[in-house]
Parts: C-alpha cells; structure tokens; sequence
C-alpha cells in the first residue's frame, strides 16, 4: 500500500489544478521533503508514498558516456562506499520495489502536468527494467511498449514549456528532445522518430529566430550518426549551414563579442566529421584551417605560456590531419616564444641550513671502513626509497589537496611539453617518480661533498675508480677504454665530455645487469633483418630487470635518465636536447653515481635482507635532502 503524505498530496493537486509551470528536479524535490512529516513518525504506507512522490524527483538523468551505476537513463544524485566497502547510492533504485513502480505508471496515466507525466513514465519504464533484471526469478513488471510512447510524448510536450529567456531550462529542453527521440528508437516507432526529429529542428529554428544562437551544437548532439534516425538532404544541408554559421562568427577576430576560438575548433570538428561521412574531407581540412588560423592570430595576443598551450594542440591537429607544413609553422612559433615562457616562470627556492659538525659526522660514517664501503654507502644513501617517496606524496595531498589535484606539465628547452604529470589520485606513479627526480636535485650538494671527500679520505683518482669498476664482470673489458676517457674528463672539470661518454657506458652496464639476471638485451629487429640492442627505456622497464633490480636502483634510474616524468638524461645526451649548460658538474656527478650504483646493486639478490654495507652503521639521512 502507498499512501501519500496529505501535505505533499495537496501541494501536488495545486500544482496539477494551475497551469503547468516549468519544474526544476532539486528545488521541487527539496519543497516536497520539507512538506512531509519526520520520518520516525511515518509508517510504511507513508515511507512509500514519500519514495513515491519526492525520492522520485532525485534521481539525476545520465549521459551516453556514463549510464551510472545501473546501466540506465536515471543515476543516483551520490555514490559512495560504507565502512564495509559495499557500494552505496542516493537514491538507490534496486531499493524501490515493484509496487512503487506500478505507483509511477499510474500517475503517468493520471497527471496534467507534462513534465511530472514525463518523469512518473519514464522512471517506470527505467526503473522497472532495472528491477526485472534485479528479480529475474519472480514476475516481471509490465513495461509495454506504450508506457515509452506516452514518456517520449511528455517529454516534447515539456520542451515547449522552457523559457527561452533562460538558458537553463533551454538546455534542459534539448535533454528532453534528446530522451524523447531516444525512446522514439528504442520502441521503432517511426512516426514518433519522425515527430521527434521535427520538434528539434522546430526548436532550434525558433531558439535562433529569438536570437538564442550560442546553442548551435546541441542539435548536431542530437542527430549526428544516430542510428535509426534518417535525414533529409535538406535538413543535413541545414545541419552544415548552422555549423559553418557557428565557425565564420567563432572564428572572426573582429567581432570581439563572439569571437571565441575554441568554439570555432569545435565548429571545425563537427563539420569535420560530417565531412567524413559525406567522404568529402577537403571540407573538414578547409574548416580546421580556418579555425586553427584564428587560434594562431589570437595566441600572438597571449602571453608565452597560454599562446604554448594552445599552440601545442595545434600542433598536434594539424600532424593528425597529415599538414606537416602548418605544424612546422605552429613548432616554429612554439620555440620562438619558448623564452617568454622561460623568463614568466617564477623560481621557487627553499635554503637548507646543515652545520659543518652534522656534515663532518656524516661524511665520516660514509667514508669508514675502505673505498669500496664509501662508494657502497654514497651509492646505496643517495637514493630514495619508493616506499617512502609514495607515502610522502600523500602525505603532503592531504596537507594541499588543490595541489593534488593539478597537473604537472614538464617542458623542455623549446617550450614544448614533454610530459604531463596527472593528479595525485589518477597518477601516483608519475608523482613518485617526478618526486625521485626532485630528491636527485636536491640531493646534488650531498653528492657532491661525498665524491669530493672519496677523492681526498682514500687518495681517490681515475685509475682507482676505474679498476674498482673492472672488477665486475658488469664492466668487461671491452667498456674500460671509455669508461677511463669520461673518469679522467670528470677528474679533470670537463664535465660535458665526461657526461656524453659515460651516459652510454651507463647504459651498457644496464645491458650487462640483464644479461646477468639471465635475458638477453638483444631483440630481432623484422624490418632490417637482423638483431638490434634494446634501449636504456626498455630494459629498465623489462620484466625480467623489474623482478631482479633492487626498486630504489631502478627507480632511481627511471627518474635520472629514461622517464620524460624525470630528467631524462639519456634522450637529452642521445638527441641533442640540452644546451651546454645542462651537463655541469652537478649532472656529471650523478653519472659517476650511477656507476657506483651499477657496481653496488648489480651483485645484490632482490630479495636479500642483506644491506650494502653489512658492516658499517647506517649513516644519517642527508640533512633535510628527503624533505
């Protein structure tokens, strides 16, 4: 039994004696709730007419790209889960039972209202379908095919009641549109396809006529490769003339009011894709140009870094549509205006303050015992630990959840993204892996004076270090004349050559850390009919290397030399990306590192309990370095 609450039951019987009036889900569900009585007082008759009559104004229609949690034109206005983990979504409708539903079907037949007419139908219609599918193994509710003739038919009756006046309940009208025509589908009734489509077009025509024209795409929405839904040749033609009209007002820098360029590169797409259908797309190429043209006039009026941003996407639609002129001209801009960009950027710098006496104290616990446990403890104490770098990252989202939720864009020296960090809780693996990248950099002091107290504690030369090396089978002999050129050059300050001879010696290493753990680096290349080696990117990221690296080894690496996310040290040396001044002392410190690394963490079992330095105390964290 349902049994309406009398004070809910008379505000619905005078909004059903007047004539209708436009109705907005939240407010009018929210006016109902605040006329019923406290739910501890309501026995269960009452509870369903209250589900009945204001939880059905709650549930929120979907989108095609996202049919909620049911699959359904109505979702819930919340989800989440409780302490159990259980979904949980308000309203809920696997809560409503089939009695309710039968209710909604009977006010649809009842109410004058076409737009109460159209939310009892069509929550029937969805609601019960969900239910037969829920209560497979009882009788299923009756949804005949009449109950979604008469929701379309409500639905068009309420899309002439909106206000042209408010753009709200115009873009609510063309969801009703939208749904109707649906309906009208999903039944085949072609008459009411055909009505439907009509009272879109009518309301567009009438919407443009009062001079609502900032609505343009919703027709296209409507109607653009629907299936089961025919066009004329004169309605696609009318289709193509509001779009084109959409692009030259969009596009027309003059006209400072409606000029609006990324309207105009949606403009461009739609007519792009009808285009395509119509295999005519030269009409597609000459709307994108015209539209990308405009955006490139307006990015000369922008500052560096908005114009970059614009321009990149450029770039890349013109590549997609096969203009590598145009691309070429957008690059060019790109890279002129990169400086700008460089000299907008504010630097951001945060002093450490270390006394000499915790300094001394920890370069002595790095130097004790012999050379090989100093390079050890300097190989294994400057790298971070994954664990720790993921937990500091949520961490400090909880401390700056707007930070969190921001994007990180890395660009190189021409101005141009080379990666994209996503938020904290869409990509924590890229915030580690950038926050690696951040410790390697802030860390460089600390190497810094460690290396240089190696070479001084132990009378550390290249020759030293070079045979420390050559007594690991992961520097063969073949490696030792390079290996000997970049030592001697970092010995000798000339860090760029010392940094573009050893890179590769690194990488080599690597190669021989694979080999060891028993893959070949070697992979048959079909195009040229023979075998070539794998990059440094590749081989970190191998399966067999990730089960066997120590994961602070390998994350180190990705951060310093292969992750656009990072450094990216080796394509920076390998392909000519950086200027002279990116390969000083600091860099070339960090490839001497990594040969240490190489030496340290290429014997180490992955799963060892064993420290580098077994013997030795765990010397201090770098003051703040982790920070």
């Amino acid at each position: 039994m349902i049994l309406v609450p009398a004070a809910v039951a008379l505000r619905l019987s005078e909004l059903e004696a007047a004539a209708p009036s436009w109705l907005d889900e939240h407010p009018w569900s929210a006016e109902l709730e605040a006329l019923a009585p406290d739910v501890a007082t309501l026995n269960e008759a009452e509870r369903r007419g209250c589900i009945a009559e204001i939880v059905a104004h709650r549930f929120m229609p979907t989108t095609s790209a996202d049919r909620g949690p049911w699959d359904a034109y109505f979702g819930p206005v919340s989800s989440g889960t409780d302490a159990n983990g259980r979904d949980v979504h308000v309203p809920d409708a696997r809560q409503i039972d089939a009695e309710v539903v039968e209710y909604w079907k009977t006010r649809a037949e009842l109410t004058p209202h076409p737009m109460l007419r159209a939310r009892y139908a069509d929550l029937a219609w969805e609601i019960g379908r969900i239910w037969n599918r829920e209560h497979s193994d009882q009788a299923p509710i009756a949804l005949p095919r009449e109950l979604a003739q008469r929701t379309a038919f409500a639905y068009l009756d309420s899309a002439q009641m909106a206000d042209a006046s408010v753009p709200l309940q115009l873009f609510k009208a063309w969801r009703f549109l939208e749904r109707a025509l649906g309906l009208a589908i999903s039944v085949k009734d072609a008459t009411l396809i055909e009505r439907a489509k009509k009272a879109a077009f009518d309301f567009n025509r009438a919407n443009r006529a009062a001079g609502h024209m900032d609505q343009w795409w919703l027709i296209d929405d409507l109607v653009f490769d629907r299936k089961g839904l025919t066009l004329t040749e004169v309605e696609r033609s009318e289709i193509a003339g509001w779009l084109t009209e959409a692009l030259n007002t969009c596009s027309d820098l003059t006209d400072r009011q409606r000029f609006e360029p990324h309207l105009a590169l949606q403009a461009a797409d739609r007519i792009a894709r009808w285009a395509a259908k119509s295999k005519q797309p030269e009409l597609g190429m000459a709307a994108l140009k015209q539209a990308a043209g405009a955006f490139e006039a307006f990015a000369k009026q922008a500052n560096a870094m908005t114009a970059t941003a614009w321009l990149e996407d450029l770039s890349i639609r013109y590549r997609q549509s096969n203009l590598p002129e145009d691309a070429s001209r957008v690059d060019a801009e790109i890279i002129a205006r990169s400086e700008e960009a460089r000299q907008s950027m504010r630097l951001t710098s945060v002093p450490i303050s270390v006394t000499n006496e915790d300094m001394e104290c920890w370069l002595d616990e790095l130097m004790a015992d012999s050379p090989k446990q100093a390079i050890g403890r300097i190989a294994f104490h400057l790298m971070s630990d994954p664990d720790e770098l993921h937990r500091q990252v949520e961490s400090n989202a909880a401390n700056a959840p707007l930070h969190a939720s921001i994007s990180i864009t890395i660009t190189d020296d021409n101005g141009f993204t080379t990666a994209t960090i996503g938020s904290v809780k869409d990509d924590i693996p890229g915030r580690v892996l950038n926050a690696a990248a951040t410790y390697i950099g802030g860390s460089s002091p600390w190497l810094h004076q460690a290396l240089a107290r190696l070479k001084t504690r132990w009378s550390t030369d290249a020759e030293a270090l070079l045979a420390f090396l050559a007594q690991s089978p992961l520097f063969p002999p073949s490696t030792h004349g390079l290996l000997r050129a970049g030592i001697q050059a970092w010995f000798a300050g000339d860090f760029i050559k010392a940094v573009h001879v050893l890179v590769p010696q690194v990488e080599a290493g690597l190669r021989e850390m694979l080999r060891a753990y028993g893959e070949s680096p070697m992979r048959h290349n079909a195009h040229e009919g023979g075998f070539e080696t794998i990059g440094m990117g590749t081989l970190l990221m191998n399966r067999t290397f990730k089960a066997h690296a120590h994961p602070w080894f390998r994350l180190h690496m990705r951060a310093l030399y292969t992750s656009p996310k990072g450094l990216n040290l080796r394509n920076r040396v390998a392909h000519g990306l950086a200027s002279a001044d990116a390969f000083g002392l600091g860099m070339a410190n960090w490839v001497i590192h990594s040969l240490f690394a190489i030496r340290t963490f290429g014997h180490l079992e992955p799963d060892t309990d064993d420290t580098i330095c077994p013997d030795a105390s765990e010397p201090p964290a770098a003051p703040s370095a982790r920070e």
